[in-house]
């Protein structure tokens, strides 16, 4: 498994939910270690941000409307956002793999069956069925601290916490090991092979090219153990979208 840091990847759409933190880790591996240009629009801030990088790998990284997962649906403001970044830098989206970056922590997120609706439909980055605009949900188990810690840590996937808050609290306790600041190429690659076991030991179908039914399987699983234990395993798809993007390669 090796990471390709020259690798070109044309445009890049992360919609995601939070205003500060997945923006942080996009821009620490996106544009700090891969060389990316980067665009930015966060929901509290009025103005757009763009990095001076690669022209020809560029990531965009909007917020929905509101963090709940339902804003996924809210077109309009999502549509408003997309005319903006075609407008101002010549971002087509209907040209850019597209990646909608969630927490599934039971609190925040509270109707699975949506959530099961919404695997069923953003199935691929770049094209999905009934002529529907690309887009695969990512998500984490129970929040985007689960990749952060499965940088560092053997076996995270075995870790079990309950909400986002159970996951900052971890990374709080393990400060000497798990902090933003350190991820690295190594690091990724670890994360990746986390992410790799977990789908194994799990005895999950997983093929790159057709990720929708392990998407569906996964959720599945961590949706019957949480109703079993009242805990999810930790566990983020952020890896995927490296792996999709041929920026990680076997």
């Amino acid at each position: 498994m090796k990471l390709i840091k020259n690798k070109r990847i044309g445009k890049i759409l992360f919609i995601v939910e939070g205003s500060k933190h997945e923006f942080t880790l996009i821009k620490k591996i996106f544009q700090d270690l891969l060389g990316y240009q980067r665009i930015e629009k966060r929901r509290n801030k009025a103005t757009y941000y763009k990095s001076q990088t690669d022209s020809h790998s560029i990531v965009a990284v909007i917020n929905t409307k509101t963090s709940n997962i339902g804003s996924i649906i809210e077109t309009d403001y999502l549509d408003s956002i997309y005319a903006e970044l075609i407008e101002r830098y010549s971002f087509d989206v209907t040209n850019a793999a597209v990646y909608y970056i969630f927490d599934r922590d039971s609190k925040s997120n509270t109707d699975p069956q949506f959530i099961l609706n919404l695997l069923h439909t953003l199935k691929n980055a770049r094209e999905n069925e009934d002529n529907m605009m690309g887009g695969i949900l990512i998500l984490s188990y129970p929040s985007i601290e689960a990749y952060e810690i499965s940088h560092f840590i053997d076996g995270s996937y075995n870790i079990c916490a309950c909400l986002g808050s159970d996951a900052k609290q971890i990374i709080s306790q393990h400060t000497d090991q798990i902090a933003m600041n350190k991820i690295n190429e190594h690091s990724i690659l670890h994360a990746c092979r986390e992410f790799k076991k977990y789908i194994s030991d799990q005895g999950i179908d997983f093929n790159i090219d057709d990720f929708s039914n392990t998407n569906i399987h996964i959720f599945n699983k961590e949706e019957k153990y949480y109703e079993e234990n009242s805990t999810y395993f930790l566990f983020s798809m952020m890896s995927y979208i490296l792996l999709d993007l041929g920026i990680i390669q076997e």
